[in-house]
């Protein structure tokens, strides 16, 4: 039946994962930009003949970030509720299920996004359904099957899907194909409200998906696929078009690298001012290799462009080997200086936290972004989203610490333990260069020099006022991280104590090898006893985070004995 009920919700980020919590702040609260993915959604199922399907972003709500009663009543009616979520936004997520079920039990509950994609059996706790990867083509498949036996849809041949079975075993199917460029063309354009475009000061354009780069920490390509797929020169002109004409403001290009093809690039900034089209102010996410192409850089600005996004990640050499980003200091440095040569300004995006990365990176962080002359800059903690494969690694190294609460995985919270500093020490380095990044003294510096120093004088003072929300709203989790840090103070005290003692004993064991590696791992067992007896001393059930700590203490405690197992035994027994 195609008078179902449809409803589609993505939820804005709060500070402590709730459904009605303060919603939380970053540098793009500076901006207010639509939803990416459910207003593309909404358009498919109206076009798939669901006319009865209707987006609910409370974001643009009389209360910001807060459902209304018209919102709750369409909730209590509908017949199927699909909620799109990130991993920042997963836990109210899953909360709006669980509310929307209890209102309205009969209601079919899918969910998506790419937090559901790499963890689907925890989003099948909450929902029926969970579309994994792009669900373009997959939700209106669903959506049939529905039609046709609503309380037992027959979703076995359907691909990119997981459900629960009627004997209650979660079933994963196939991934679906990601979309070729002719299917990606084909795709209306995204429904807005009246309320949304009245309310975003930014519009959102999409004109491909994917990635080809190899950034460890990135999820792009887990959600999207190895590879860049475009929408082709005249749906993607038609888009922009559609889009200038909705409301006139300013766009951002959401592609992940918006000039990857630079001919491609080249040629619809071309059409687009052969043709007149008068393009509002715009701003993209670009790589620094744009950079070394300058008539490229020439066009963009004759298009309009005022501002580029460069992840620039590291001022590290080490790390940018670590990350896979195939890029050095000088490069960035250069591209930095050859978008500003043409008068586009530069957001630089900074990822700190890597296995190289010491407190001393933290600071020459800072020096880079102010040296270079960077507008705007984000300086963000490691984060161990899930799926990627730094995430993979980090878990199997017990090196991730807030794991399921994952309001905190917003990359400005250090939820990992680096490897050269302490977890309070990358967060409060994160926060100090935020706040001399976005300081007074740093606003009237910009007024000294440079063709957007207006525009960065305001930013600065904008940026402080910020920063000191985001500090203010994060207080209790660094009182956690103290805590902790504390905590695993006195663990590794203990850790150290074992393994002398593990060392001594070991090698007494004038033995052959093989007695000698029975002997030690009996051995083993009676250090991880007295850890055991560490952790009730120290009462880290009360410590946040102890559970992370005590696994992190267990896997060195491991590894630190397989070193030792390759020592070679003394020659002569101690007496």
């Amino acid at each position: 039946m195609r008078n179902l009920r449809v409803t589609l919700v993505e939820l804005p980020a709060t500070v402590d994962g709730r459904l009605e919590g303060r919603m939380a702040k970053d540098i793009y609260s500076l901006m207010r930009l639509p939803a990416r993915g459910v207003p593309l959604l909404e358009a498919i199922c109206r076009e798939a003949g669901y006319a009865d399907t209707v987006t609910l972003d409370p974001l643009y709500n009389r209360v910001p970030g807060r459902l209304d009663a018209d919102d709750w009543r369409r909730l209590a009616e509908t017949d199927v509720l699909g909620v799109s979520a990130i991993t920042r936004t997963a836990n109210q997520s899953f909360e709006l299920a669980e509310r929307v079920r209890a209102l309205n039990p009969r209601v079919k509950i899918l969910i998506g996004g790419p937090h559901s994609t790499a963890l689907p059996d925890e989003s099948l706790q909450f929902g029926d359904v969970v579309v994994t990867h792009e669900g373009d083509q997959t939700l209106p498949v669903v959506l049939e099957r529905l039609g046709d036996d609503f309380e037992n849809p027959d979703l076995h041949d359907v691909q990119g899907v997981c459900y629960r079975s009627p004997s209650g075993q979660n079933v994963y199917s196939p991934d679906r194909p990601y979309l070729t460029t002719a299917q990606l063309s084909a795709l209306p354009f995204p429904a807005y409200s009246p309320r949304v475009k009245k309310g975003i000061t930014h519009n959102v354009v999409n004109t491909s998906r994917g990635c080809p780069y190899e950034c460890e920490f990135c999820s792009v390509i887990e959600n999207f696929g190895r590879g860049f797929r475009f929408l082709d020169d005249d749906a993607t002109v038609a888009l922009i078009r559609h889009t200038i004409a909705m409301n006139g403001k300013p766009i951002f290009f959401g592609d992940d690298i918006f000039a990857a093809d630079r001919k491609r690039t080249t040629r619809l900034l071309e059409r687009l001012l052969f043709e007149g089209v008068r393009m509002p102010r715009w701003f993209a996410q670009v790589r620094v290799e744009a950079a070394q192409d300058r008539e490229l850089l020439k066009l963009m600005k004759r298009a309009n462009c005022t501002m580029v996004c460069i992840g620039l990640e590291s001022v590290n050499e080490e790390t940018l080997k670590l990350y896979h980003k195939h890029a050095t200091l000088e490069k960035n440095r250069q591209a930095i200086a050859a978008f500003n040569e043409v008068g586009i300004r530069v957001h630089g995006m900074f990822v700190l936290g890597s296995d190289a990365d010491t407190p001393q990176t933290i600071a020459d962080t800072l020096d880079f972004a102010r040296a270079a002359r960077l507008s705007t800059a984000q300086f963000f903690a490691l984060t161990a989203v899930p799926g990627p494969p730094l995430t993979r690694r980090l878990a199997e190294e017990k090196r991730i610490i807030a794991w399921g609460e994952w309001q905190l995985f917003d990359a400005q919270h250090a939820v990992v333990c680096p490897l050269q500093m302490s977890p309070l020490d990358l967060q409060e380095g994160i926060f100090r260069i935020s706040r001399e990044f976005y300081s007074v003294s740093e606003a009237f510096r910009q007024l000294l020099h440079g063709s957007h120093r207006w525009f960065n004088f305001a930013i600065r003072l904008q940026g402080k006022l910020l920063t000191r929300r985001i500090e203010r709203d994060n207080e209790q989790f660094v009182v956690a991280l103290e805590k902790f840090e504390e905590a695993r103070g006195e663990v590794a005290a203990e850790l150290d104590r074992l393994v002398a003692q593990g060392r001594t004993v070991l090698r007494d064991l004038a033995v052959g090898f093989e007695d000698r590696q029975t002997r030690a791992r009996a051995y083993l067992q009676q250090l991880s006893a007295q850890l055991d007896a560490t952790y009730a001393r120290l009462q880290l059930e009360l410590v946040p985070y102890g559970h992370a700590l005590r696994e992190m203490a267990g896997k060195m405690l491991e590894r630190h004995f397989q070193s030792l197992l390759n020592e070679p035994p003394s020659a002569t027994p101690s007496r």
